[in-house]
């Protein structure tokens, strides 16, 4: 190949460069046409930005964890003003300005457990941040609105409920499961006159069924920071008298005494304990506690039997029954948990089956929405 040809190519493959280069410089960079949050444009990043940048003024629209022309216009203008580089990229010294910590995640420092999650809820609700129902699951609207409360309140926006946003929204998180009820006992009747004082004032949508359950204590938590209540989910006088109602500490008037312990035999305490023994043991207490709680949950629903002996031998319900641990002696820690439970202690918020995902085998149970955790057992309606 000659020199003048090799000359010719090179001249062509040179042409050829510059004009790509040319086209490629007509193309905005993604971080100029998207920008970006540290750790990602997550839905929690951008609404944190979203949040404090609404609170200070720079951004008008719809918070809602997307990251648009909008965000970034505001972001920039937020850069320009405070002396940053005006690039619509949050990196550490632009979120260190509006003071967020990223990356967002979110939660509540003691766990997002129905209780915590509810209460959460119920006073963000009550002070217009959230809009959806207080159902005790913590999701983006939730998340959303804990931003945009630790925004507007000045505090580091980080979507976390910790003790300083506990204390701003005055509410107190617990570290073990709570689950509400009433002080005078979760009767079938109490239960219900409860249920249909929410129902009429728009608090409780479910159906009155007497079971006390995580819908009914949302409802009730819902109910007492409305009224400006302690909002512990529990029906006291307090409440109880906001509400219009009467509390009976008498027994539900059913078969099935599961009202308070005076009013069980000696056979179904007996009966109980054993269930507990056979199922739990070793278990922490409140687990066995949760167990002895789950059968009296079904003894007050219309799904099963209306007895604890008809709950307990119900063909196939639980496993001390097919492999004969419901005939070993229960230990007094069995006995305290039957007992605990009768008395209206319900660990599980209302749930009606618990099963140790390392061992279950039936595909039907692994459908069930899982409400808490307790030692090896999950619970779940």
């Amino acid at each position: 190949m000659t020199q003048t040809r090799i000359r010719a190519r090179l001249s062509i493959l040179t042409a050829t460069l510059l004009a790509v280069a040319a086209l490629l410089a007509l193309v905005p960079s993604v971080a100029t046409a998207y920008a970006d949050v540290v750790g990602g444009n997550g839905y929690g990043n951008v609404v944190a930005v979203q949040a404090r940048l609404s609170t200070l003024g720079y951004y008008k629209s719809a918070i809602d964890g997307k990251w648009g022309s909008g965000t970034l216009a505001a972001v920039k203008r937020f850069q320009s003003d405070n002396g940053l580089k005006a690039d619509g990229v949050v990196g550490s010294g632009t979120a260190s300005k509006l003071k967020i910590k990223l990356p967002v995640v979110g939660g509540i420092s003691k766990g997002k457990t129905d209780f915590n999650v509810a209460a959460v809820q119920a006073r963000l609700k009550t002070y217009g941040y959230y809009t959806g129902t207080v159902d005790g699951a913590w999701g983006n609207g939730t998340l959303r609105a804990v931003l945009k409360y630790q925004s507007d309140r000045g505090m580091t926006v980080d979507g976390v409920v910790g003790s300083g946003t506990a204390s701003k929204l005055g509410i107190t998180l617990y570290s073990v499961a709570k689950s509400g009820g009433i002080s005078k006992g979760k009767t079938s009747a109490n239960v219900k006159a409860v249920q249909t004082a929410l129902k009429n004032a728009g608090y409780y949508k479910s159906t009155v069924d007497g079971a006390w359950g995580k819908r009914t204590m949302c409802a009730v938590m819902h109910f007492q920071s409305d009224c400006g209540l302690t909002v512990d989910g529990v029906v006291g006088s307090g409440t109880a008298s906001k509400l219009g109602i009467n509390l009976s500490a008498g027994s539900n008037g059913g078969s099935n005494g599961v009202g308070a312990t005076t009013n069980i035999s000696d056979s179904d305490l007996n009966i109980l304990a054993r269930c507990v023994y056979g199922e739990s043991r070793g278990e922490p207490y409140n687990g066995q506690v949760a167990v002895a709680a789950v059968v009296l949950n079904r003894v007050r629903s219309s799904k099963f039997p209306n007895t604890i002996y008809g709950v307990v031998y119900q063909r196939g319900a639980f496993t001390a029954v097919s492999d004969g641990q419901i005939n070993l002696t229960p230990n007094q820690s069995a006995y305290n948990a039957a007992r605990d439970a009768l008395n209206g202690w319900d660990p599980t918020g209302g749930c009606l089956y618990y099963y140790n995902p390392a061992t279950a085998t039936s595909s039907w149970i692994w459908s069930l929405t899982v409400h808490i955790k307790i030692g090896k057992h999950n619970f779940a309606l």
